[in-house]
């Protein structure tokens, strides 16, 4: 149960990896808040977090292994939330602009 098949450090690689990749890939769909997804957007959503969870957590399913992959992922999060707090043109393009 808490015995990793992988070192931690690479949880933290491989999760800051998946999150910046899948931050680029949501930007890239032009939505910028949930209720604006259609239904087949949050299967794709649903599905998207199946396929990345392998790539996230190497094939190891203990316990501990998932505590640092979230803990990761909620650290790039808040990390990034703060740079586009700090610097606006970051949250510009996270963010996007409103198109009318």
């Amino acid at each position: 149960m808490f015995s990793m098949s992988v070192p931690w450090w690479e949880f933290v690689v491989r999760g800051i990896a998946v999150y910046l990749f899948l931050l680029v890939f949501l930007r890239l769909t032009g939505r910028r808040q949930t209720g604006q997804y259609a239904p087949f957007d949050l299967v794709l959503l649903l599905i998207l977090s199946n396929a990345v969870q392998n790539s996230m957590n190497a094939g190891d399913n203990s316990l501990l292994g998932g505590m640092v992959s979230a803990s990761t992922l909620i650290l790039c999060h808040l990390l990034l939330s703060w740079l586009a707090f700090r610097f606006p043109a970051l949250a510009r393009l996270i963010d996007g602009k409103a198109r009318r």
